[in-house]
């Protein structure tokens, strides 16, 4: 039997553990810390900015976004995530879709959101997630995403017990070579470690 693709792998798994996985990264995370990346994002934007959040989640992000004034829609993969989404956050958009291949015309957006998303798929799909970010939008325009921290891919232990996500890791360096479309012109590492990693939240202009 061949190999389940390991995106689908993940999803399947995202769907089983939505709600239960979003739980402990509220409760555990560092939501202030969050927020104040999510407020330098919009920073660099012109008011009422056509955002997209890549990879939303339970949509907590989306919906911080939308409160600060921003046009914006999120979309994650996982089904299980996207119906999270929509029962928590009624007033924010959301669709179900993966982010090597949107629905959205060119040039739609002036800015992305990504948190770790970047770090939930395989090295090998960094290319086609950069060429639709790049796609998607305005030239110009601010990619803000956050990943993880060192070398490798491949899965390991959820933070829910008994399951197993995808997690590639990445130096600031690597991703500075590897993104040819965007340049990286700001970077923030978290003062620390959570959930057992290093994060590092970067700042990139479409070229």
């Amino acid at each position: 039997m061949a190999e389940m693709d390991p995106i689908e792998r993940m999803m399947r798994t995202y769907d089983e553990i939505a709600e239960e996985y979003c739980e402990i990264t509220e409760r555990d995370g560092d939501r202030k810390f969050q927020k104040k990346m999510l407020d330098k994002t919009l920073d660099f934007l012109p008011s009422n900015p056509r955002l997209i959040d890549l990879g939303c989640g339970d949509g907590r992000d989306t919906q911080y976004l939308q409160e600060k004034g921003a046009d914006v829609v999120g979309i994650d993969l996982s089904r299980g995530m996207i119906d999270l989404a929509r029962k928590k956050y009624t007033n924010c958009a959301f669709l179900h879709s993966d982010m090597r291949d949107t629905v959205f015309p060119n040039n739609t957006f002036q800015g992305t959101w990504a948190s770790t998303s970047l770090s939930n798929i395989p090295k090998s799909e960094l290319s086609s997630v950069e060429k639709e970010i790049y796609r998607i939008l305005e030239k110009g325009s601010i990619f803000c995403f956050s990943f993880k921290v060192g070398e490798g891919e491949g899965f390991e232990e959820s933070l829910v017990e008994g399951f197993e996500t995808y997690h590639s890791y990445y130096t600031l360096n690597e991703l500075k070579v590897e993104l040819n479309l965007f340049e990286v012109i700001d970077s923030k590492g978290y003062p620390g470690e959570i959930f057992n990693s290093e994060f590092m939240y970067c700042w990139a202009r479409a070229i």
